[in-house]
């Protein structure tokens, strides 16, 4: 059997949904393939549960410090809570592209042509077809998501290999749980992410030791976690006329169109990684399709945002800075009243503009995402501030 349609996007993670969505509610014809669970890893393995846990935790902890008393709610428990909230959303997700139009495909797909996407015996044919594959385990061992998802349930010490953003978070949320915790760094913590100050990142460390976090450079542990280390889920085989770079990201060009013309790469496949990156990818991406190649992806523009014993969040392109300035949030009247700790550091360039944010404290995604907008910048995933994409043009359409 064959189809056609306007686009055909392979992946429903947060880059596939997001194109579908965008196009879909332009009048566009689109399939979607998806070989696993709707929603890909964001959903259900990754950003979600983890922000379920999160929140969980935060609120623990508030009654821990005002009772003295630790609630009886298991790690166990709480993942089976926070799976079932993700079963629902994953459903209203999937029923909300289908009422907007959506074909979906279920298996795996394979590009036997430049346009032409097979799925078993179907032929799919599209005027565009946007790769958003997303990204899988390096190794075989424990990840971060068998834990989220509750494929493995803590063991004794769990020492979770790495120095990202998912090893700080997930270090606190299960320590919260009352789960003893082990973090082993190569250097220090947060390492990849050069925006962070120095001064920031010996914030969160000693707030986390204070929690009673092992952080050193050789850990012991009963479950041995490998935090960060993912692959892009793209195999060549399967996709013989798109350039691979020798990394294993989809090679593309600053408007995400691959080797091939017509074709789109974004989410995980596309560096950097990660559900906030993916979406504005996405956006991108539908842009460039609907109206021409004009808009590229700028990194910068995208806010990041950890979630740990500290938040820590930043967005801007600091090189551009040619000054910094320091501002504690106990000035802040909200801020004094709730979590009196946090500084927030902005750069401004030649002309005084702000152009680079970062800052350490509690809820600081309202702070970022807020200048991330006046900057002409995206929105973190996931917060509160990313609906104002749906209800507002000119954020969620960069052109026209």
């Amino acid at each position: 059997m064959e189809r056609r349609f306007d686009v055909i996007v392979i992946g429903s993670g947060p880059a596939g949904y997001k194109t579908a969505k965008l196009l879909l509610e332009k009048g566009k014809r689109v399939c979607l393939v998806e070989r696993k669970a709707f929603g890909g890893l964001c959903l259900n393995a990754g950003c979600i549960p983890k922000d379920i846990l999160y929140q969980t935790a935060l609120s623990l902890l508030r009654v821990r410090e005002l009772t003295g008393k630790r609630p009886d709610l298991s790690w166990k428990e709480a993942v089976a809570g926070a799976q079932e909230k993700v079963s629902r959303l994953r459903t209203l997700a999937e029923e909300h592209l289908r009422k907007l139009g959506l074909v979906l495909v279920r298996g795996e797909a394979e590009l036997v042509e430049e346009k032409v996407v097979r799925v078993g015996r179907e032929r799919l044919i599209g005027d565009y077809i946007v790769l958003a594959c997303g990204s899988r385990p390096a190794g075989q061992g424990t990840s971060p998501e068998d834990l989220l998802t509750g494929r493995v349930t803590p063991a004794g010490r769990v020492l979770l290999r790495g120095e990202d953003a998912s090893a700080c978070e997930l270090a606190f949320i299960l320590r919260i749980f009352g789960i003893e915790v082990a973090v082993e760094v190569k250097k220090e913590l947060l390492s990849p992410y050069p925006q962070i100050p120095e001064s920031f990142r010996a914030k969160l460390e000693s707030s986390l030791e204070a929690l009673g976090v092992d952080i050193s450079e050789r850990g012991e542990g009963e479950t041995i976690v490998e935090s960060g280390n993912r692959i892009p889920d793209v195999c060549r085989q399967r996709f013989p006329f798109i350039r691979i770079r020798s990394d294993g990201f989809v090679d593309t060009d600053p408007f995400l169109e691959t080797s091939v013309p017509g074709v789109y790469a974004v989410g995980d496949v596309v560096p950097p990684t990660g559900a906030s990156f993916a979406y504005e990818k996405a956006r991108v991406a539908v842009q460039n399709i609907l109206y021409g190649k004009s808009v590229r992806f700028e990194p910068s523009k995208v806010p990041f945002v950890i979630t740990s014993a500290y938040e820590i969040g930043f967005v801007g392109d600091p090189e551009k800075a040619v000054r910094f300035e320091h501002r504690s949030l106990s000035l802040n009247p909200k801020n004094f009243v709730n979590h009196p700790a946090g500084i927030l550091k902005v750069g401004y360039d030649e002309d005084g503009s702000a152009v680079f944010l970062t800052v350490i404290g509690h809820g600081v995604s309202e702070i970022v995402n807020a200048f991330s907008a006046l900057t002409g910048g995206a929105f973190s995933h996931p917060s509160y501030a990313e609906i104002l994409e749906e209800i507002v043009p000119p954020l969620g359409e960069r052109v026209r």
